[in-house]
């Protein structure tokens, strides 16, 4: 299951061994230009594992990222997400870079 909000890009995966950590509400999962951020919209797990950051939910709370541009969108709260970006390829380039909200 992958989830695309904006330029940030939520995978289901299986993984084992990592340490949670309760990130409150409004956990910046993604910092966008200027003001514009993608948040969790209620308290949450987060772990972080070689520089990837994982996201599960705390049971009976709302799992879901927020977006002022793109809204909500409702994670399913029986997955772990590892948070990605969605890269813009450059032919002239030969470069890939992050796209940014």
């Amino acid at each position: 299951m992958r989830v695309q909000h904006g330029d940030v890009v939520l995978e289901a995966v299986q993984t084992d061994g990592l340490s949670w950590k309760t990130a409150k509400k409004g956990f910046v999962v993604e910092k966008g230009e200027g003001v514009h951020t993608h948040t969790m919209i209620d308290d949450c797990e987060v772990a972080e594992k070689d520089g990837v950051l994982y996201l599960k939910a705390i049971p009976g709370i709302a799992f879901g990222i927020n977006h002022a541009e793109h809204g909500v969108e409702t994670l399913n709260p029986e997955k772990i997400y590892r948070k990605g970006i969605e890269l813009e390829y450059n032919a002239e380039t030969d470069e890939a870079r992050k796209t940014q909200d």
